[in-house]
């Protein structure tokens, strides 16, 4: 655990903090993330990749984080008279943390546009392809790369 700690804490709390925007909810995210680590350690499970565990880890809990003070801030829960709301704020602070990640995977500039137009918008490909001034078969090739490079990186 000494050597996962020590390979991974700088890089976690860097995360947590570009998440956060502040140190002390940073460290509380970090402390968090490694805690989790440990106890999903205590259960003697095999692991096959342990990045992808780590940052799964560290995802999930910053989502349920962002969730837990979008109820405190709001007071309400999600089941209340107006879950809309707080769904849709909460899926867009989800897509940003997505597309944050889109740009580290190595997506051009129109297989972003794409992905973002189609999965986040819900345009057409015809509408993408007006508004990105391609052809058509040029959209659905950027979105198939795109997709491709996605699940490529999540399945590491």
């Amino acid at each position: 655990m000494d050597i996962v700690y020590d390979k991974y804490y700088d890089k976690i709390y860097s995360w947590a903090i570009k998440k956060t925007n502040n140190k002390e909810d940073a460290e509380d995210l970090t402390n968090n993330i490694f805690l989790a680590i440990f106890e999903y350690f205590n259960k003697n499970i095999s692991i096959a990749k342990l990045d992808n565990l780590i940052w799964k880890i560290a995802h999930n809990l910053w989502c349920l984080k962002v969730k837990n003070y979008l109820n405190e801030k709001e007071n309400i829960t999600l089941d209340d008279n107006n879950p809309s709301y707080n769904e849709k704020y909460l899926e867009k602070i989800i897509y940003n943390d997505i597309t944050d990640n889109l740009s580290n995977i190595g997506l051009t500039e129109k297989e972003l546009l794409s992905f973002k137009l189609y999965y986040y918008n819900d345009l057409s490909i015809k509408e993408i392809s007006d508004k990105l001034k391609s052809s058509k078969s040029n959209i659905k090739y950027y979105l198939y790369s795109a997709r491709c490079k996605v699940k490529e990186r999540y399945n590491e």
